[in-house]
């Protein structure tokens, strides 16, 4: 045997050896298809769209965006959990989905350690707490000193249990000492609805969908929610800034199912990357009130465990369950 045929065995037998290697040596073959748990137009169908293109020009095949909407994006999860992992099919999570679900759902648990293989985390999700243009309050801090001064009087819609947008009121309620009431939605656009004609004292919703509403001067923003302000909101002032420690934020990133070849995954996050990366890119996600996470499957995995406790450890403590 020649030193060629050698070679040519050796590299055989580590291909039958390794199968997902084989695989992920020449990948992507077919269309790779991003599922999102949420509608058109919210934050993560909205980031996944605005990188597709790109992402289907650098990777050689389609890269389709499919919303797979219902049970707070628990059928999502559930579709790409069960999805063969070769990187066809991959998932646009948010932290709800991942790190809050978990622990809401315990009939539909699927844990996100052994389920997932993280890919790369992709933008923060702007959230903004708003008032209606008739509400007498002008500022957060009014709106916690009414809600302290008359239990029960002051209301805040959300696009429902257990979204980080909830999870936010339920912080300020116990650190800001507001013993205010929790209204849910099936979604944030009948929350930031409800918020503009006064039928609750405030709304804590995703910037994108209502920035045509504060622009129209249809709802005040008050505060926009974790630790830095947003772009789009320069003169808004970031909760943590109102009441410090209230420092949940919301996010998406890309994840695949558990046992995907880690070269598939950063080929993937690779094209993600550079498809999020140019200027105007960016000044689009900033417009949206989004801004772009680096950082690779290292990064996202401690993104998750982080939050996964964080959020676990406040839907425990405050009892928060779906009803």
């Amino acid at each position: 045997m020649d030193r060629r045929q050698l070679i040519a065995g050796i590299a055989a037998a580590a291909a039958g050896a390794s199968p997902a290697l084989a695989r992920a040596q020449d990948f992507p073959r077919r269309p790779i298809r991003i599922v999102g748990g949420f509608g058109a137009g919210t934050s993560s169908d909205v980031v996944t769209r605005l990188a597709s293109p790109e992402m289907q020009r650098i990777l050689g095949q389609p890269v389709l965006a499919d919303s797979v909407v219902g049970a707070a994006g628990n059928i999502a999860s559930g579709v790409v959990a069960k999805s063969p992992p070769d990187g066809y099919t991959v998932l646009m999570a948010t932290n709800s989905m991942l790190c809050a679900n978990p622990h809401l759902f315990p009939a539909e648990r699927i844990d996100p350690a052994a389920a997932f293989a993280p890919i790369a985390p992709a933008t923060t999700i702007g959230m903004v707490i708003v008032a209606g243009p008739a509400s007498p309050a002008s500022t957060l801090a009014g709106v916690l000193d009414a809600a302290a001064r008359q239990p029960g009087s002051v209301t805040y819609g959300t696009p429902g249990v257990g979204t980080p947008m909830h999870l936010v009121g339920e912080m300020l309620r116990e650190r800001g000492k507001a013993p205010w009431m929790h209204v849910p939605y099936k979604g944030g656009t009948q929350a930031a609805t409800d918020a503009a004609a006064g039928t609750v004292s405030i709304g804590i919703v995703a910037y994108t969908p209502v920035a045509g509403l504060i622009k129209a001067g249809k709802l005040r923003p008050l505060a926009v929610c974790g630790t830095q302000r947003l772009a789009a909101l320069p003169q808004v002032p970031a909760v943590a800034e109102i009441v410090p420690g209230v420092t949940m934020g919301a996010w998406c990133a890309l994840v695949a199912p558990r046992g995907t070849p880690a070269p598939v995954c950063r080929q993937i996050a690779d094209a993600m990357e550079r498809a999020l990366a140019p200027r105007e890119v960016l000044a689009q996600l900033a417009e949206m009130g989004n801004d772009r996470i680096t950082g690779g499957a290292d990064a996202l995995s401690a993104m998750i465990k982080s939050e996964y406790e964080l959020a676990g450890d406040l839907i425990r403590r405050l009892d928060i369950r779906i009803s």
